[in-house]
């Protein structure tokens, strides 16, 4: 399913987004693994701490992992429980549970999206750093707004094609074309 609807995306700002997500993904997980094994090898080998180091990989994993979130939803390949798929197998009720539970993913994620955007405001006027590392805390924040609201706008449309496969009774193949 992911290699159709893939392929129907052809829009050159929509790939440029799906290549700066696998870009950051790629940097924060490759800065992640660097940053844990730099302070096992420091910690266990020589006997010393690097400061700053955990504080640096919590900030690429937090990236990796809001990113990563944002990238999955975009796949449909986030977790999900087919129990309703295996009931009653395709049709306009599945449809229509997989268009609910797409719904409140949506108004969920946009609620802690709102949520969000208060800490980011309140970082802002606050100024908030890092402990160690001295970072603005508002570039970490953003990041995870930004994950966030990528979130929200794939279970949006992932809502939209269940509400069509529901109303149409669109089978799930022909949602992606």
């Amino acid at each position: 399913m992911l290699e159709e609807r893939q392929t129907q995306i052809q829009h050159p700002l929509w790939k440029l987004k799906l290549n700066i997500l696998k870009f950051v993904m790629f940097i924060s997980s490759i800065a992640f693994t660097l940053a844990v094994f730099l302070q096992v090898v420091a910690r266990y080998v020589f006997n010393y701490s690097l400061f700053g180091i955990e504080e640096f990989a919590s900030f690429a994993g937090v990236i990796m992992y809001f990113v990563g979130a944002a990238y999955a939803t975009h796949e449909r390949s986030h977790i999900s429980a087919s129990l309703i798929d295996t009931i009653f197998g395709e049709g306009r009720i599945t449809a229509g549970v997989h268009a609910f539970t797409r719904l409140l993913a949506f108004l969920l994620t946009f609620y802690i999206l709102n949520s969000l955007w208060d800490l980011l405001v309140f970082t802002d006027r606050m100024g908030t750093r890092s402990t160690e590392l001295r970072v603005p805390m508002i570039w970490i924040y953003g990041t995870m707004f930004v994950g966030l609201a990528l979130t929200a706008f794939y279970f949006l449309l992932e809502f939209l094609d269940s509400l069509r496969a529901t109303i149409w009774h669109v089978p799930s193949e022909e949602i992606v074309k």
